[in-house]
C-alpha cells in the first residue's frame, strides 16, 4: 500500500551520530575549564552565605581569580565548548550583579563614608547600573551576537570610549579591575576602603559609560545599520578580509583574554550571508 521501510544503514548512521553527539555533550561537563566554573559557583555561594564584608570579599575574589584562568585552561586544553561559553557568560553577569547589590546594601546600612541623602543616591546609582549595564546592556549585546550574528567587539565602535574599552587591553584590564575593586571597597568595612574606592572610581565610571554607549547604539539601531554596511563592504571585496579586526575567540569584557566570544558551535543561530544563500 505504498508504505516504505526505513533504510537500516541510514538509521544506523543517524543513531551513531546522535550517540557521538550525546557523548561529546556529556564529556563537556567534565572539561577542566568547566570544572573551574563550578568552583566559581561554589565560591559565590559561600560569598552570599558570609556574615561580614571581608569574608564576602575573600570568596568573591576567589571566584574572580578562577574567572581569570578558565579561559586560558579552555584554550590550552582545546576544551572550548557551548556549555563552557554559556556557563562563563551567566556566572559573569551573576557575579557582577552580586557585587553591585551587596555594595548598595552596604551603603544603605551605613558601612561606608556615605550618609543620609548621599547614601541613598549612591545605592540608587549602583542598583541602576546593575539593571542598566549588567542586565539590559549585556543581554542586548549577547542577543545581537548570538542570534543576529553581530560581532561583540564591533558594537558601538562609533564611540571613542567603546573603541578604547574593547580594543586596548590596558583600558579593558584597568576598567574591569576597577569595577571589582570599587564594589568590594564599599562592601568591606575598613579604614582604607575609601581610598581604594577613590582610586577605582575613574575606571568604574569608564566601564559603565562604555557599556551604556553600546546600549545606546543598540537602542537607536545605529549598530544594526553599521553592521549591515560592514557586511555589504565585505561582500564587495570578493572575499577579502579587509582591515576590520577579526573577533578573536576567547576575548571578554572581564580581564582582556577570556571566553566571552562564543565559538561558532555555541551560537544559537548562524545567519547566512547573501553570497551563501544564493
Amino acid at each position: 500500500f505504498g508504505i516504505g521501510t526505513a533504510d537500516p544503514e541510514k538509521s544506523g548512521r543517524s543513531l551513531q551520530s546522535w550517540s557521538s553527539f550525546s557523548m561529546l555533550q556529556l564529556k563537556e561537563i567534565f572539561y577542566v575549564a568547566n570544572i573551574i566554573d563550578y568552583g566559581r559557583i561554589l565560591a559565590l555561594y559561600w560569598a552570599i552565605r558570609s556574615s561580614d564584608g571581608l569574608t564576602f570579599a575573600m570568596y568573591y575574589s576567589i571566584s574572580y581569580l578562577l574567572d581569570c584562568i578558565d579561559g586560558y585552561a579552555a584554550r590550552a586544553l582545546n576544551q572550548e565548548s557551548r556549555l563552557g561559553y554559556y556557563l562563563d557568560m551567566v556566572i559573569d553577569r551573576v557575579s557582577s550583579c552580586l557585587c553591585l547589590h551587596y555594595a548598595a546594601k552596604s551603603v544603605l546600612e551605613g558601612n561606608t563614608c556615605f550618609t543620609g541623602t548621599s547614601a541613598l543616591l549612591v545605592a540608587f546609582a549602583l542598583r541602576g547600573l546593575m539593571v542598566l549595564v549588567e542586565i539590559i546592556a549585556h543581554s542586548s549585546v549577547m542577543f545581537l551576537s548570538e542570534v543576529l550574528g553581530v560581532h561583540q567587539k564591533q558594537m558601538g565602535y562609533d564611540y571613542a570610549i567603546v573603541r578604547k574599552y574593547l580594543s586596548d587591553k590596558k583600558y579593558l584590564f584597568w576598567s574591569c579591575l576597577s569595577f571589582e575593586l570599587f564594589g568590594l571597597s564599599l562592601v568591606v568595612k575598613h579604614a582604607a576602603s575609601k581610598y581604594v574606592m577613590l582610586l577605582a572610581l575613574p575606571g568604574f565610571v569608564f566601564r559603565a559609560a562604555a557599556n551604556i554607549c553600546r546600549l545606546i547604539a543598540i537602542i537607536t539601531k545605529k549598530e544594526l545599520r553599521r553592521w549591515n554596511s560592514l557586511r555589504e563592504d565585505e561582500q564587495g571585496t570578493s572575499g577579502s578580509t579587509g582591515s576590520r579586526e577579526k573577533v578573536r575567540r576567547g576575548s571578554s569584557d572581564r580581564l582582556g583574554i577570556h571566553r566571552a566570544a562564543s565559538p561558532q558551535s555555541a551560537q544559537v543561530v548562524r545567519r547566512r550571508s547573501r553570497s551563501e544563500s544564493q
